[in-house]
């Protein structure tokens, strides 16, 4: 069986900015096995959603294999909210401009 490998940062298609706050939004929501409608942007993942640190972990793990991102330790402890979440991929994976 052949392993899949990683698509390099340039070679991913581009994608839109709302697109990747509807992919957080989804991601989380999975993750933390809760309704979508609550993942707001304000919302914060321990106080405001449940998350625990486990499901914190698994959280950063899935955005990073989503969006072929790495996030560090260190910036992960700085990502409180849905939104923090959302700006920092939206800082490390291409955006193309909304036509």
């Amino acid at each position: 069986m052949t392993q899949l490998q990683p698509t390099a940062p340039e070679a991913r298609p581009t994608t839109t900015a709302t697109d990747i706050a509807d992919q957080v939004r989804e991601i989380t929501a999975r993750v933390l096995g809760i309704d979508p409608g609550r993942v707001a942007a304000d919302a914060d993942f321990v106080a405001g959603l449940g998350a625990s640190s486990l499901d914190l972990v698994e959280l950063i793990m899935a955005i990073e294999d989503s969006f072929g991102i790495e996030i560090s330790d260190s910036a992960a402890e700085g990502i409180v909210t849905v939104g923090d979440l959302v700006a920092f991929v939206r800082s490390n994976v291409p955006v193309a401009p909304v036509a």
